[in-house]
């Protein structure tokens, strides 16, 4: 069954490489904005990992984000190209309701996803996300983390949870 469920995509911004030689976050001053970042077309190279279920699941995907001024909306777009040729299309949308703070919904996603800047500059943000397994579907709990590290590139982590056990990780490097 777990098998079945790394080979649809756990990453939605679902999102965190180690860090270039020499680059911090830290050095990168500017907080993360994501309707700046990410509007326009980014790359995330990224993998899945569980250590219980022994999955290394390597991927690529592309993001295309627009950002609606007026409605304060950035819709973006993650086409999913996994390493074992699966291919994958998932659609966020997220609304800026403060200076740090968004509400993001995605169809396989339960409830609004409440995205908010910690004092570090860094996104945080947790969901529920229904994944399509061999034995069907399975809710996953994300724990994302985006942070800048320079003008072109943000990170992110994901802890993947299941009934508050951990069940692996999401690193993923965004590219501009």
């Amino acid at each position: 069954m777990f098998t079945r469920l790394v080979r649809r995509p756990l990453a939605a911004l679902a999102i965190a490489f180690p860090l270039a030689a020499g680059a911090s976050a830290e050095a990168f001053a500017k907080p993360l904005v994501l309707e700046d970042f990410f509007r326009g077309t980014t790359i995330g190279k990224g993998v899945f990992e569980s250590k219980i279920a022994k999955v290394y699941r390597p991927f690529t995907v592309k993001l295309t984000g627009t950002w609606n001024p007026h409605t304060f909306t950035l819709r973006l777009r993650e086409d999913f190209f996994y390493e074992d040729g699966e291919r994958d299309t998932k659609t966020w949308f997220f609304q800026k309701v403060a200076e740090d703070r968004y509400i993001g919904q995605r169809a396989d996603v339960r409830g609004p996803a409440i995205v908010r800047r910690d004092g570090d500059g860094a996104l945080r943000f947790t969901y529920v996300a229904d994944v399509e397994t061999s034995d069907g579907s399975i809710a996953l709990r994300f724990n994302d983390t985006l942070e800048q590290v320079d003008a072109r590139t943000v990170r992110n982590r994901a802890d993947v949870v299941k009934l508050g056990f951990p069940v692996g990780t999401v690193e993923l490097t965004f590219t501009k």
